[in-house]
């Protein structure tokens, strides 16, 4: 008996829960949105429980800054189909997740600022979210009702958008919505410009933004410390960038450089 209660209380503590409770004000869709769907019961996964959902790219998600995520299988309109609504720590995070996981967009509907539509995909960034709609079967008609979701999920989040001017200033709207991608740590640099891996390697506490051009690379690199940002200019030995350098690396900021690399 002692034995069974040791065992059940090393489970208990040794393994988080795989559910939680969501914010208030979190975009779920309901059957008063879509009356006419059928909705799973949805399953809730918060911090490192994510690697019980999907073992092999939690990393990814925690490495931005990931929250909860809420899962449901929506029946509608003779389509099935899988949403997921991710909540960031923040729009930079949301952004740079959903910077990495597009592909192949076939279109960018125009309920969100970003948006990346495929085959059998929908992907949004609002606000401090990543919303990812996944259809099986690829028709028109499942097109469109991923859309509807999608539409009813963004219409309830009033987040504030990220910033990417601060990053990039002067840098095309639409190259930052097909071009773009940002960056918090190796993980993110793999998934969106791995060409730059070994650049980065061994720099730590940063935000990279990068836009990816035919002939070279636009990167916006931002520290969160003297120290981190200390280390990075003696490893390129770029001691003497100021703001008024002239030449491929500027200063724009504190701890802010902005500079060209060669594609």
């Amino acid at each position: 008996m002692l034995k069974s209660l040791l065992v059940s209380v090393i489970l208990v503590l040794g393994f988080p829960p795989c559910f939680s409770q969501l914010p208030e004000d979190f975009p779920l869709v309901s059957k008063s949105d879509l009356p006419e769907a059928k909705f799973s019961s949805s399953r809730t996964f918060n911090g490192k429980a994510l690697f019980g959902y999907i073992d092999g790219g939690a990393e990814l998600y925690l490495e931005y800054g990931f929250s909860v995520v809420s899962v449901t299988d929506i029946e509608y309109m003779q389509g099935k189909y899988k949403t997921e609504i991710y909540r960031m720590k923040g729009p930079e995070e949301a952004f740079g997740i959903f910077s990495v996981s597009k592909y192949r967009c076939l279109d960018m509907p125009s309920f969100s600022e970003f948006t990346c539509r495929s085959k059998y995909q929908l992907q949004i960034c609002k606000g401090s979210y990543y919303i990812s709609i996944i259809n099986g079967t690829g028709t028109g008609a499942d097109s469109i009702s991923s859309a509807k979701i999608g539409r009813i999920i963004t219409d309830k989040i009033n987040d504030k958008e990220v910033d990417l001017s601060q990053y990039l200033p002067g840098v095309q709207e639409e190259l930052l919505k097909t071009r773009c991608f940002l960056a918090k740590g190796r993980l993110g640099i793999v998934n969106g410009t791995p060409d730059l891996e070994d650049f980065f390697q061994g720099i730590t506490d940063y935000t990279a933004v990068i836009v990816t051009m035919d002939n070279k690379k636009i990167v916006s690199l931002k520290f969160r410390n003297k120290e981190s940002y200390q280390k990075f200019l003696e490893l390129y030995h770029w001691e003497d960038v100021r703001p008024d350098t002239a030449g491929p690396v500027k200063k724009i900021a504190d701890y802010h450089l902005v500079f060209e690399l060669p594609e």
